[in-house]
């Protein structure tokens, strides 16, 4: 493939990469928008240059985003689909039905998550929500449609302020807010019944979210307040691949701007939080404990192209 193809990919890819306010779903969900982009604009090529422009857009997309399972697992399975296709039609019609069953798949299970969530949420409370997560704002809002009134509390989630974000949408949504900055937290927290997070990708280490998570699960368990992940058994990963979101470093400016040449600003987006902090994991298959993570981590294939470099050596 030639430096012009990939630069086509790159500016195709871009959005996605640069995009700090999406969460795990969201963003699979617009990697499949860039899959269909390629396949419509490359559909007269032979079928190996088709298959080099989709693994490099694959290749592409995981790079920019290691942390979010479901961006992995989607293009993992585009390329498993159209490995062995012998003409375009072929692969774009193995391409498009991989695209949709996922889809299917992600909305299925946010579907099912938000009934399982209904039940956590005490009428009148006070809910605790942590950074953007598409599965927490559809759990939310499906539980404010069923007539359940509570409130919701939440922080910016600096630098990105993506908790912004789902603050606009829960009030669009007829969602009373309660919304301040993260090192608040503490003053909000003790007044929540719940409190719910979203998940990047998740192995037998715990749960990958955005950074400022583990701070929060150690709040709630000092508090006794209920913490929950709500996430889709699509964003388990085998545990190398999890330590991915350690390379998710964004440039310090982003936290201070102009900063002196001397100090060195950390801007890592992501954390780790054990699965012994949560009092469970919402997902389409159930509200799970830590015991029944293992048996659901299943040994998946990965295609050649996004094996990771230790696992392959």
């Amino acid at each position: 493939m030639g430096n012009s193809a990939e630069k086509w990919i790159r500016d195709l890819v871009k959005p996605i990469e640069e995009d700090l306010m999406s969460g795990a779903a969201e963003l699979a969900l617009r990697a499949i928008i860039i899959f269909q982009t390629i396949m419509k604009e490359k559909k007269a090529e032979k079928p190996e240059v088709l298959r080099s422009y989709l693994t490099e857009a694959a290749k592409q997309l995981v790079g920019t985003q290691p942390a979010m399972a479901p961006v992995f697992h989607l293009s993992n399975s585009v390329l498993i689909a159209i490995k062995d296709c012998q003409s375009s039609d072929e692969l774009i019609e193995k391409c498009q039905d991989t695209l949709d069953e996922f889809e299917k798949t992600l909305c299925a299970s946010a579907a099912r998550i938000a009934d399982l969530a209904y039940d956590l949420i005490e009428p009148g409370s006070l809910v605790f929500a942590y950074s953007f997560s598409s599965t927490v704002v559809s759990a939310l809002l499906n539980a404010r449609s069923r007539g359940r009134y509570f409130r919701v509390a939440c922080t910016e989630s600096r630098p990105s302020l993506e908790g912004r974000k789902l603050a606009s949408r829960l009030n669009s949504g007829g969602i009373e807010v309660i919304h301040t900055f993260d090192t608040a937290m503490g003053l909000i927290l003790p007044a929540c019944s719940v409190a719910f997070m979203g998940c990047d990708c998740m192995a037998l280490p715990g749960v990958v979210n955005k950074v400022g998570s583990w701070m929060l699960a150690v709040g709630c368990r000092e508090l006794k307040v209920p913490l929950y992940a709500l996430s889709g058994t699509e964003k388990f990963v085998s545990e190398e691949r999890l330590f991915e979101f350690e390379k998710h470093e964004r440039p310090g400016s982003e936290v201070w701007e102009d900063a002196p040449r001397e100090i060195n600003v950390v801007n890592s987006q992501f954390d780790l939080v054990p699965f012994d902090l949560f009092s469970g994991l919402v997902t389409e298959r159930g509200i799970l404990q830590a015991a029944d993570i293992k048996e659901l981590i299943s040994n998946y294939a990965v295609h050649d192209s996004l094996k990771l470099e230790t696992a392959s050596s």
